[in-house]
């Protein structure tokens, strides 16, 4: 029975370049299909394009804690390294596990134009066609096959995506995304995490019982 290890350093750095990778995903260069097996777990973002930037249902969030269920939490429930309690103990967390944590973040580090500019791109038809691939990108790390992959965005879309990663607000978003450490946005959402894992007795460092 294999045992999952990750200690915390190896944890946030994966979560945080994928958070930045997600940014940046287009339709092209799609990983294989793969699956050994399906995970269960991995999560779709459901962003609202009615509601304004500053409400507390921020878009980045949404993306964040997206990743951090079908990145995190959904590998270690689905390692087959854990016990059934533990299993049962991680499956009944809140699934906003850190949402307010990372709403705080994200509107200390934008302005209210910013975030309504993310907002704006986000819930686009270009910008959701970019989560929906994140997540089916998401899935497939899980191991999940993916029957009909999305279709590729078109030039027109590609061009679009291009000139919001290259805007001021893509890079900071893309900076801020790809921090670690100190005053990141991982930093913040290790707390909330840590402590779901500690009320689970589940010890990342170290093996866990079969």
């Amino acid at each position: 029975m294999p045992f999952f290890t990750a200690n915390t350093a190896f944890k946030t750095s994966l979560l945080s370049s994928t958070l930045a990778a997600l940014l940046f995903m287009t339709g092209c260069d799609k990983t294989p299909e793969t699956a050994d097996d399906t995970t269960s777990g991995a999560s779709t973002a459901e962003v609202d394009a009615t509601a304004p930037a500053t409400q507390d249902d921020l878009v980045m969030t949404t993306i964040t804690l997206d990743t951090v269920n079908s990145l995190l939490f959904a590998p270690v429930i689905n390692s087959g390294a854990l016990s059934a309690e533990q299993v049962s103990c991680l499956e009944s967390r809140d699934k906003d596990l850190g949402k307010a944590e990372v709403d705080s973040f994200y509107k200390s580090q934008f302005t209210d134009a910013e975030l309504q500019e993310l907002h704006n791109f986000y819930t686009s038809e270009v910008g959701k066609k970019l989560i929906t691939f994140g997540n089916e990108q998401l899935r497939v790390m899980n191991g999940e096959e993916i029957a009909t992959p999305m279709a590729d965005p078109t030039p027109e879309e590609m061009t679009e995506i291009q000139t919001f990663m290259e805007s001021p607000l893509g890079v900071k978003y893309m900076k801020i995304n790809n921090a670690e450490g100190e005053g990141s946005a991982m930093e913040v959402l290790n707390v909330p995490i840590e402590a779901e894992f500690e009320r689970c007795n589940v010890d990342l460092d170290g093996p866990q019982p079969a």
